[in-house]
């Protein structure tokens, strides 16, 4: 059976999706990235006709080559500066297609493209549901999936969490001997807030990334058997922030119960 990106995934397109103008300032599209549902901000338009984005994780990155009183800078800077290419497929393409552009970018979100439609942003965790609706099958238990857990101590710089999870490429650094996480989003939503945005102009030699993780708000990962199918690590991933899963000294995310299965040939699609 041949299932299209519009037929697996109808409720995207029921959703209103910000879009910004390319002179937007990144302060602005910075603040609209503190919200959890939106992992980046495609642009209205782009010279080159390509689709372009301000991406969160990304956005992390240039702040971690700037000095503290580039940060003002940065923050006045327009969107089409501080942006990349988005990856984008047809709304009409087989759902295959869509998971071989998420392997091919290494990045969990692409633009969904409809002819006479605004479109759609698919997300990874938005094709966990694909699971329950029955449209994903595997084999596969967390076990088989899952990676060695991440961990630094508490005092941790989050500039240097930031920089191991960037050389990861990890979205979730663990405190040492807890069960407690923070995630990319988490900074994110903190540095980003209108709090830190506007101490940021007051004070442009501060540096706000020398705050140790203990700082951030930790979530809590969900234990679960080493044995528990991918269904059903998928339901339970749904129902929890952070979307991760943890057994002895693993855990299991959603690029884990889905890309994993998909790039092994192990997830079936109907």
């Amino acid at each position: 059976m041949t299932l299209k990106i519009r037929e697996a995934l109808p409720s995207l397109f029921e959703v209103a999706y910000p879009v910004v103008d390319p002179k937007t300032e990144m302060f602005l599209a910075l603040s609209l990235l503190r919200f959890e549902e939106i992992d980046a901000l495609p642009l209205s338009f782009d010279a080159d006709g390509k689709h372009r984005a301000v991406a969160g994780f990304s956005s992390l990155a240039r702040l971690m080559r700037l000095e503290p009183k580039g940060l003002q800078r940065f923050l006045r800077r327009p969107c089409e500066e501080a942006s990349e290419p988005l990856a984008s497929v047809e709304a009409g393409r087989n759902l295959s297609v869509l998971l071989d552009k998420f392997l091919e970018t290494r990045f969990g979100f692409a633009r969904v493209n409809e002819r006479n439609r605004v479109g759609a942003l698919a997300r990874l965790r938005d094709l966990l549901a694909l699971y329950g609706a029955g449209r994903f099958e595997t084999r596969l238990a967390v076990e088989d999936v899952a990676s060695p857990i991440f961990a630094l101590p508490r005092e941790t710089s989050v500039r240097e969490a930031l920089d191991q999870m960037f050389d990861r490429r990890c979205r979730r650094v663990f405190i040492s001997g807890t069960k407690k996480f923070v995630w990319d989003r988490g900074i994110i939503e903190r540095l980003f807030s209108p709090t830190v945005l506007a101490l940021a102009t007051k004070s442009p030699s501060k540096d706000f990334l020398t705050a140790p993780l203990s700082e951030f708000e930790g979530l809590t990962a969900t234990d679960v058997k080493p044995s528990t199918g991918l269904k059903e690590a998928a339901r339970m991933m749904r129902l929890t922030r952070g979307h991760c899963l943890t057994f002895e000294d693993k855990v299991v995310t959603p690029w884990d119960v889905v890309m994993k299965p998909w790039k092994e040939k192990e997830l079936r699609i109907g």
